[in-house]
């Protein structure tokens, strides 16, 4: 077989089976998926629905949520700290910019963006910029956190 022949062969079977390879029909909109669950999440945190945002964690007990040094290991933990922090309707807001997600295999990804936290208070409302990590994974069908981190910035001041 001459290197010529060789070579259009290895050229024919690429253009056939390499974009099967390079580009699966089966795989899902990623991105658009965990954006859509960021937006479902944030939304049922400004809801103060706790019930919404917890079914939304991982019930296990490997479930990590870091908050400014503050780490908080399984769902009982986090369900406690939910219900302090989500008690009423309209005290706070959470606005979120635009979130990068890195898909990491697939049934996980990575979620991170920015967000902003208005607190009501006696002098009116103050806000606090943040930074939010999701770790999510698929499971049964529906997207669920594994680990979340949020990090606030520092003032100018500071």
């Amino acid at each position: 077989m001459t290197w010529r022949r060789l070579f259009c062969l290895v050229a024919s079977l690429f253009l056939i089976v390499g974009p099967a390879v390079a580009a699966p029909a089966t795989a899902p909109d990623v991105r658009s998926e965990v954006l859509a669950f960021v937006r479902a999440f944030t939304d049922a945190a400004n809801r103060a629905d706790v019930a919404a945002v917890m079914e939304m964690y991982d019930r296990s007990p490997s479930l990590l949520s870091v908050d400014d040094g503050k780490i908080l290991r399984g769902w009982d933990a986090v369900r406690e700290d939910a219900n302090m922090v989500l008690g009423k309707e309209g005290l706070y807001k959470i606005s979120t910019g635009s979130f990068d997600v890195i898909p990491l295999g697939p049934n996980r990804a990575l979620a991170i963006g920015p967000v902003v936290i208005t607190v009501q208070a006696k002098s009116g409302p103050i806000q606090a910029e943040q930074a939010l990590t999701l770790v999510l994974e698929k499971k049964q069908g529906k997207w669920i956190i594994i680990h979340d981190h949020t990090s606030t910035k520092a003032s100018e001041g500071d």
